[in-house]
This record gives C-alpha cells, structure tokens and sequence, in this order.
C-alpha cells in the first residue's frame, strides 16, 4: 500500500518536500525509530474488555451496547394520568438521547474489540505519518496507541527490559499513581507512597477485575487497570529485579501549549505555571484559575454565584477551558467546555446541581467568570496569540498561503481557501435529484486563517520536540516507544533516559529565536506595503530556559 509522509494533497509542496527532503533528517528519522517498536496486545486487558462487551458490563467509562440501556419503567397509570405520562415521556426521551449518542461509540469498541482479536499472540508494528504541522500519526485509525483509554491499554511491548533498579520502579509507581489520578498533582514521594499504601487493592483489582472494580475509579480506567497487572505480576516473584516489564510508562507535559508560548515569549510567570522552572510541588495553572473564578464568585451578589461555590468550583472545571486556550478558544468553546464537564461529572460521579434541565443559562453566565480568571492569569499567552493573528490575517490579505519552516528544517504549508457549494441536477429513476457539490476557490479564507494560526503553531512545536527527543532517547538506548504528541511512553527502566532527551529537545529548539524566525519569513513573504503594518514582536521576559533541564514536573 502507497501513501505520502505527509499528508498533503497540494502537488507542488509535496514536489517540494521531496527536493528538501534532505533539510529535516530529524523528522524521517524519529519516524523510523518509531516504526520499529514492536507490539503486541496485552492479553489479560483484552479478556477483560471482551467480558464487559458481551455482558454489557459498563466498567472503566466503557461504551456499553446502547440497546442494553434500559428505559425508565412505565407509571401504572401512564394511560389515564397525563402528569406522569408527561414525565415518563421526558425520561424516555433523555434514554433515547443517551442510546443515539453511544452508539457510534459502542461500534468503534466493537470494531477495536474485533482488531485486537486478528493479532492476538502475534507481533505487530504500525507504520506512522506526519500531518502538515509535522505531527505523527499512527495509520491505524482505531486501535492505537494514540486512540481512546480502553484501545491504549490493549497494547504494550513485545519485548521489554528487567525492572533492575529502585529507580526504575520508582518511575513505574509515579506513573500508575498518575493513571489513577488521586495524587497526581502531589510530589512524587505522596504519588510513590500512594501505590505502597493501596498495594493489596492493586493486586486484589488485577487478579478479579470483573467484581474487584477498584481500578474503575481511576482518571484512565483501562490503562490503570493494565498497570496494575504488571504490578501483580512483578510483586508475584517478589519483586524481583530481573522481572521484565513490557507496559509502556507515560509522561506528559504540563499544558504544552502554554509551554511553548512561555518559551519563545521567555516569560517568567507562564514558565513558572506550566512548570518550566523547578518547584518542590507541581504548579498547577488549572486550579489557579480555579481559584480566581472561586474568588469572583465570593464577590458576586448573583444568586448563580451561590449555587455555583454551592456545585464546587475545581481544577477540571476550568481544565479544558484552559488547555484549549493556546489552541484559540472561544467564548463559546469554553461554554460548551463548562457543560460537558457539569454532565460528565452527573454521571460519572452522580455530582448533583441545582441549575435545573437548562444549563445553558447557567454555564453561559459562569463562562464569562472563568474567560475573565484565565486571561488574568494567562497574560503573556494572549499577548503572542494577538500577534500571530495579526500577522496571519496580513499574509492572508494577500491570498498567500501561511509557510514557513519548523525549527528542524520542515517546510510547513497552511493553506485555508473558501469553498463555494454548487447545485447539480440528476436523475434517479423517474425523480430528479438536486444536489450541492462544495469545491475549494482560489481564495483563502481570512477568517480560517487567523483561527487556524495558534493551534497550528504550537501542534508544529509539538511535533518538533517530540521528534528530535525520540532521536535524542534512541541515541541514549531507548527503542521502545509509545507516543501521543505531548506525552512520551517509554519502559519504567528508560523513563530517566526519556526525561533526559525531552528537555534537552526542548531546550535545543528554543535555542534559537523560533518567534522571531518565524516573523522572518512571514515578512519576506509580503508587499513593501504591508511589511510597514507588520506589527512589533511583543516584548520578551528573561525566563532561563536551561532551568527545564533541572524541573522534574516540566513533563511527569
């Protein structure tokens, strides 16, 4: 089977690609490095997910068949008593809503289920490509490493490495504290003691997970639930240091998007949020904003107010608002944000709330709340964010593409046009059928540009990082890996080496002025005329990026 490295349909930047192919040896590279990762499927998970999809057992957040959801029982007097046929009408309606939303769900299990299946005890890769940005991808769209909770714990390494050092074991139980969430912004000795303190539910949840359901209440059920294997397994031959381990230990950065505006801004307060700095305790940008919206509710006289500090007001509610930020959230967005976590928490915690049937009202008025605590907090985030828009929405005015070139010499082509939808007639049979065709014009689309600029960027950023530090991790003896972006999986045994070649990427990229390169080309490109309206870099802060090197929460 054929298919480009990047996916790209425009002609002639994939001819380019192919005349600059030898300008970003990085980014093929770490591609290879990655498809040599051998896998398989984690057979006691896979037993596990199977049981719970032919029983219906909604275990770990599992999208459960949807006709299995039963409907609320009939009143007795549901055909003479119009009040409770009413209300019998209205929970019947909200159980047809919740079958209608899982089912699509319910069929990417079954189809993920069925793929497990095909490469049971057998060996397996996954062959990898990069989207426009640079970012990696794994082929296979449904079972993967980069896929949904239950489908990530399915897989692990084919071939592992001893567990042999303290250290290493010490790596292993911060990450299973991590999945299960209940210490994850703690300092790593709480997160260590956590996995000592639970050590016989661990073991007593891997041996009979069907009735033991402990590991249902973690943050990432299935995931947890496979560490949790590995850790009976190991503690079964006395935690032995020759036992192998093959389960992939993940480390994620701490809202890589702020991050990377913090980086290139060197801004101080953002570096310190995001963890850039070192710190005895995780900073955690999501309960401070938390904290500013509880401060703002303190002193509103609305009644919302009350029922909001009433409801509780935490880090998760603000979490998603936050972490799209650098991605151009929008009003609307962080509403919307709001909600799902309100009715997340309903069923997933029964956490109840008194803002009745319509959370519209009530989430649009705390939006307004939380848009004000994050760009308070978030300053110099909103400060680069206006001045990418600026200049996109200067290189769009001219209908010119946005590229330029990642900091591992990737040519980088966003290209938005407006599309233009047409009205075809054809015949069917003896009826005549209109149809609306959409086609792209010549014309970039202004307003998708300056959307599309800051998400765009930082996802670049990402890729470049995550790229030259799977080269900089082979170098160092790595050649497991299991990657998502911002969060690198490695073996408990390689997680030091890992934690050594992400920052010391992270601190290569930033070595140079990436804003400032990329205003660069981004000037060349325009008019004289609209090179006198470019808009001035925004002021740097003088945050020493070679701190990353020494802060152990930077990615964790």
């Amino acid at each position: 089977m054929h298919y480009n490295f990047i996916k790209q349909s425009n002609k002639r930047y994939l001819e380019e690609l192919n005349n600059r192919w030898h300008e970003f040896p990085v980014v093929s590279n770490a591609v290879n490095i990655m498809q040599r990762t051998e896998w398989v499927i984690n057979r006691p998970v896979f037993d596990v997910l199977d049981a719970c999809v032919k029983n219906s057992f909604a275990l770990g957040k599992l999208p459960i068949n949807p006709e299995d959801i039963p409907l609320p029982p009939k009143p007795f007097d549901i055909a003479t008593n119009k009040e409770a046929k009413t209300k019998w009408k209205r929970e019947a309606s909200n159980v047809y809503k919740e079958r209608a939303k899982a089912k699509s769900k319910f069929i990417q299990v079954r189809q993920i289920q069925e793929e497990a299946k095909l490469f049971l005890d057998i060996g397996f890769w996954y062959p990898y490509q990069l989207d426009f940005r640079g970012r990696i991808y794994p082929k296979s769209p449904m079972l993967s490493p980069q896929s949904a909770d239950y489908a990530r714990a399915l897989l692990k390494f084919k071939f592992g490495k001893p567990m042999a050092t303290e250290e290493a074991f010490n790596n292993f139980a911060v990450a299973g504290a991590g999945l299960f969430g209940e210490t994850d912004k703690e300092e790593l000795a709480i997160r260590r003691q956590w996995v000592i303190d639970n050590a016989d539910k661990i073991i007593s949840t891997a041996n009979n997970p069907l009735t033991d359901t402990f590991w249902c209440e973690a943050d990432k059920p299935f995931s947890f639930l496979a560490w949790c294997i590995e850790y009976r397994d190991f503690a079964n031959t006395d935690f032995d240091p020759k036992f192998i381990t093959t389960l992939p230990i993940h480390s994620d950065c701490s809202n890589s998007g702020l991050q990377h505006y913090s980086a290139m801004m060197r801004d101080e307060v953002g570096g310190k949020a995001t963890n850039l700095v070192p710190s005895n305790k995780p900073n955690d940008v999501y309960g401070i904003v938390a904290e500013k919206v509880i401060e703002r509710l303190k002193e509103s006289s609305d009644p919302l107010a009350k029922k909001w500090l009433d409801y509780g007001i935490d880090r998760k509610i603000c979490k998603k608002p936050v972490m799209c930020l650098p991605y151009s959230l929008t009003q609307y967005s962080c509403r919307q944000y709001i909600q799902d976590n309100v009715e997340k928490e309903l069923v997933d915690r029964n956490k109840q709330h008194e803002f009745g049937d319509d959370l519209f009202k009530s989430t649009h008025w705390l939006t307004g709340i939380v848009w004000k605590s994050i760009n308070e907090v978030i300053v110099g985030a909103k400060d680069i964010m206006k001045f990418l828009k600026d200049v996109a929405k200067l290189v769009a005015s001219e209908n010119l593409p946005v590229a330029w070139t990642s900091p591992l010499g990737l040519p980088i082509f966003m290209s938005s046009y407006k599309k233009e939808s047409k009205r075809v007639k054809t015949k069917m049979g003896d009826s005549i059928i209109k149809l609306s065709v959409s086609s792209e014009t010549e014309e970039i689309d202004r307003r998708k540009v300056q959307q599309s600029i800051c998400p765009n960027l930082i996802h670049q950023l990402d890729s470049s990082v995550l790229s030259l530090s799977v080269v900089k991790g082979s170098e160092l003896g790595i050649d497991n890996f299991s990657l998502i972006h911002d969060s690198f999986g490695v073996l408990s045994p390689d997680a030091n080496n890992m934690s050594l070649a992400l920052r010391e990427a992270f601190c290569d990229i930033y070595s140079q002025d990436v804003l400032a390169n990329w205003a660069m080309e981004m000037k060349q490109m325009l008019s004289e005329k609209n090179q006198k309206k470019f808009p001035p870099i925004p002021a740097k802060g003088s945050l020493d990026l070679d701190l990353v090197k020494s802060s152990v929460f930077f990615c964790v």
